[in-house]
């Protein structure tokens, strides 16, 4: 009888250890987190991460904890609609006591985080004195932050626009403007020629004709005269000394 107590005192020992190991275990299994955990973002961009806690099975009450911002510029932080924030993070206070109504072995989604990323290099979201609290009791501390790379901007560099040199114009000399003189139309001449009487003219055409034996050439008829004066000169000496001889 003795024997038979002491099996069924160690069989309830044994059995409520092994409960409160797989309880343990349960337990241990659920932790907070960063979503995404890894990212590339240019220095100065701003994203959106959020921070939730994974129930591994366990029962989730209430979580709490403080971010830690490295690199990274927090923007805003908002609250699912879902939970009860007994203490709602800012980025100037981003401590939080969040509790799920009726609890939760689900995974959830408890706040959103909008950051701005810092210089060329690494960056993280961190929390301190992460508490998982299950029914009246703390069941982890477990937290996985994010870790991101941030690099720097790509500078498009602009063509460089030279100048157009503006021609230099040397001093022209002022153009001289000299009065335009009117035209004139000159007055033709009108050679003056003396009027020749119309007998006499046609007198010397006759005699011209007659002289040079009708042909009308004047040498011809200068010819002649010079042979009649000849004549007249020789018949004149003739003449002359026939008198002197009488």
């Amino acid at each position: 009888m003795k024997n038979t107590k002491t099996k069924i005192i160690l069989s309830a020992i044994i059995c409520l250890s092994v409960v409160g190991f797989v309880g343990t275990i349960n337990a241990a299994g659920a932790s907070l987190y960063v979503s995404p955990a890894t990212l590339t973002k240019t220095a100065g961009n701003t994203f959106s991460v959020s921070v939730g806690f994974s129930a591994s099975g366990s029962k989730v009450c209430a979580v709490e904890g403080t971010l830690v911002f490295n690199n990274l510029t927090c923007q805003s932080i908002t609250v699912a609609s879902d939970v009860m924030a007994q203490s709602s993070p800012t980025c100037s206070n981003p401590y939080f006591l969040i509790g799920i109504p009726n609890c939760t072995t689900l995974d959830k989604t408890l706040i959103t985080v909008s950051v701005k990323a810092g210089n060329a290099g690494t960056a993280s979201i961190n929390a301190t004195g992460v508490d998982i609290i299950g029914e009246g009791a703390s069941i982890s501390t477990a937290f996985v932050g994010g870790n991101y790379t941030i690099i720097a901007p790509v500078v498009v560099q602009q063509p460089v626009v030279q100048p157009k040199e503006s021609p230099i114009v040397e001093n022209q000399p002022e153009e001289i403007t000299t009065p335009q003189q009117e035209e004139t139309t000159p007055t033709p001449v009108v050679a003056v020629t003396p009027e020749v009487n119309v007998a006499q003219a046609s007198l010397f055409t006759v005699m011209k004709n007659i002289l040079s034996f009708g042909t009308g050439k004047a040498w011809l008829a200068i010819i002649v005269i010079i042979l009649i004066i000849l004549v007249l000169t020789i018949l004149y000496f003739v003449a002359k000394n026939r008198r002197k001889k009488i």
